[in-house]
Parts: C-alpha cells; structure tokens; sequence
C-alpha cells in the first residue's frame, strides 16, 4: 500500500515558514530570502537558511566526491543536482540551478509558505527507499507526481513550476 503524506504546513501565526538566517529570524514567504541559496526544513518548527550550497552540503555531510548517484551515473555529472543523502531537494531552476529548498519530513509541506510556490523546474530526491511527492496544490491537492528515491529531474518539462506542495 503506498504511503499518503498527512497535511501539515510550517508558518507564523502571520503566515510564512519562519527560518534561522544567521544571527536573524525570517519570514521568508514575507520577507523573502533575503540573499540565502539554501534553506533546510528540518521540521515544521527548525528550518535553516544559509547564503551557499556549500555550506548546506557540508551542514547535512554531502560530498560530491562520495555521492552514489555520480559513482553510477552514465550521464555527465555535471547535470547531477547536490542533495544530501536522507533528503528531498527542490531547486528554482533547471538543472539543479537557482535557489534550493530541503526537505526531509513525511508531510504535506505548501510551497507559498517558502516563497516556492510555482518555482521548481527540477528536483533531486536522495532518500534511500522513499517516494517524495509534489502536489499541483495547496495540502498534497489537485493532482500530484511521484518523485522516485534515489532519482532526479533535471527538467520537469509540462509540469515545470506547477507545484504548490511537496512531501518527502
């Protein structure tokens, strides 16, 4: 039986996923993200901002040297997107490029409260034996995809910038 995500969505009482940037607090679906690339939601109450992919990557002990995926990949490696084993990675454009926004937790996440709504054109999920899924709407509603473990998409193609919610 395959596994549905519960809704459950991180927020202010204002609205908005608030995050740890720094030494700041942000309300990034109100303030935006200010000139962070990363942002981890390691649950509902603890999301982390950082201004690299790098500093993420070594945060959630990724190594491109160590990844899996690229030890295996027929395709240039170049095109593989950085994800960090146990997570669900979202990226603000093709091919891994933009913005990136980390997800780990088995519920309905909605992307507006991230200032992510409509904007994920590619996806890397580098959890072990877990389906993540984007759905077209607020709460895992209006139609969904599966996002297969231990794959990837550079580019989404019909459905790129179409998500509102994503679960991992």
């Amino acid at each position: 039986m395959a596994w549905t995500p519960q809704v459950q969505a991180a927020s202010s009482p204002e609205g908005g996923a608030v995050a740890r940037y720094g030494q700041q607090k942000i309300n990034l679906q109100q303030d935006g993200w200010r000139d962070a690339r990363t942002c981890v939601v390691h649950s509902e109450a603890d999301v982390c901002c950082v201004k690299t992919h790098a500093e993420a990557d070594r945060t959630l002990g990724y190594s491109r040297a160590s990844d899996p995926l690229l030890r295996n990949a027929k395709a240039d490696a170049k095109a593989l997107p950085a994800c960090a084993n146990g997570w669900l990675c979202l990226y603000e454009n093709a091919n891994g490029g933009g913005r990136r926004l980390i997800f780990s937790e088995r519920q309905w996440h909605n992307l507006t409260e991230y200032d992510f709504n409509d904007k994920t054109p590619s996806w890397r999920n580098n959890q072990t034996d877990s389906a993540g899924y984007l759905a077209r709407d607020l709460g895992g509603n209006g139609g969904s995809i599966a996002l297969s473990a231990k794959s990837y998409s550079s580019n989404l193609g019909s459905y790129n910038d179409w998500a509102g919610s994503v679960a991992a």
